[in-house]
């Protein structure tokens, strides 16, 4: 008796499989009718353009300044310049009134080193933030930025080594510090963060090893962290990867671009569209002094590559800039 089980499993073994069952190739295609309705193709990186561009932060010191950075914007972003929020060295009144009467180029806000917070600013219409290079957490740094986000904005340049854990905790450390009894109700308080998206780093190491790279995993989780202060923004502009961004038309703007998209596809999805913010330069420096018109073109397809709707291109290249900067 014990043997019959046996023999059932056997004989079953035996007998020949079942055919397995194949779709045909009409299963893996649209219908007939109404394919270009119900299933259009996504739209070319090429043809993805903002409606508008504000420029969250163009380090210029002189009317002839600006106006050589509306013309190196080029001919692809320059007609849908809205606004710029002009990079100054210093909160001189004079030099500031000057730069807005006499620009042809839109300017919705200022920003000024966080150590001018106590000159006055008397300029209307104007948007007026703070910037200040972040290196370590101190307790006086906190403090000031605390004081200064009463005014609403602070632009911190994240110039610490953030190639591993210790340095993304001491940023934390410095958020959590400076948010400390901000009421984002009473202040609308915002920190934008530049030189993360993407952070410093060097082109010689290949895209394979940089994806499982201890740098690279600490920047997936601790952008993810970061991400949970609402009042915390990221400026999108350009890299210090050891030189300026290359140009459209350059060999190396598709290695740029490819690694572009490994630290926005992160910061996307911990952030969402509408706390990125587009940028040509960092406020508070000018290393590498690239032309905005190769950074907006190489952001710009980075961005659509990523399947992004032009719903998030407009957030991330115009919108939200707008939403912080654009009233008073």
């Amino acid at each position: 008796m014990a043997s019959q089980p046996e023999s059932g499993l056997a004989a079953r073994r035996n007998k020949p499989a079942k055919p397995i069952p194949r779709l045909p190739l009409s299963a893996f295609s649209p219908p007939n009718s109404g394919t270009g309705e119900r299933f259009p193709l996504p739209p070319s990186p090429t043809t993805v353009h903002p409606t508008a561009v504000y420029d969250a932060s163009a380090v210029v010191s002189s009317v002839d300044a600006l106006q050589s950075y509306s013309s190196a914007l080029g001919k692809s972003p320059n007609p849908r310049l809205a606004g710029v929020v002009i990079a100054l060295p210093d909160a001189k009144t004079e030099s500031v009134e000057q730069l807005i009467t006499s620009s042809t180029v839109p300017v919705v806000g200022v920003t000024v080193p966080l150590s001018d917070a106590s000159t006055s600013i008397a300029i209307l219409n104007v948007k007026v933030a703070y910037t200040t290079p972040f290196v370590q957490s101190a307790p006086s740094e906190s403090e000031a930025v605390r004081t200064a986000l009463k005014s609403g904005i602070v632009n911190v340049d994240v110039q610490n080594d953030l190639s591993s854990d210790a340095g993304w905790e001491m940023l934390e450390e410095f958020l959590n510090s400076a948010l400390k009894d901000v009421d984002p109700e009473a202040t609308k308080p915002a920190i934008v963060l530049s030189n993360i998206l993407p952070p410093p780093g060097v082109l010689e190491m290949p895209t394979v090893t940089l994806l499982s790279h201890p740098s690279y995993v600490a920047y997936q989780a601790h952008t993810a962290t970061i991400s949970l202060y609402e009042s915390v923004h990221v400026s999108l502009s350009p890299p210090k990867w050891g030189s300026a961004v290359p140009g459209p038309l350059d060999l190396a703007s598709k290695e740029w671009k490819k690694r572009v998209k490994m630290y926005l596809g992160p910061i996307i999805d911990a952030f969402g569209f509408n706390r990125i913010i587009f940028a040509s330069s960092s406020p508070s420096s000018v290393e590498y002094n690239s032309l905005p018109a190769n950074w907006y073109e190489l952001a710009r397809e980075a961005v659509a590559e990523l399947g992004i709707d032009q719903e998030g291109v407009d957030a991330i290249f115009g919108g939200n800039a707008k939403n912080l900067y654009g009233s008073a």
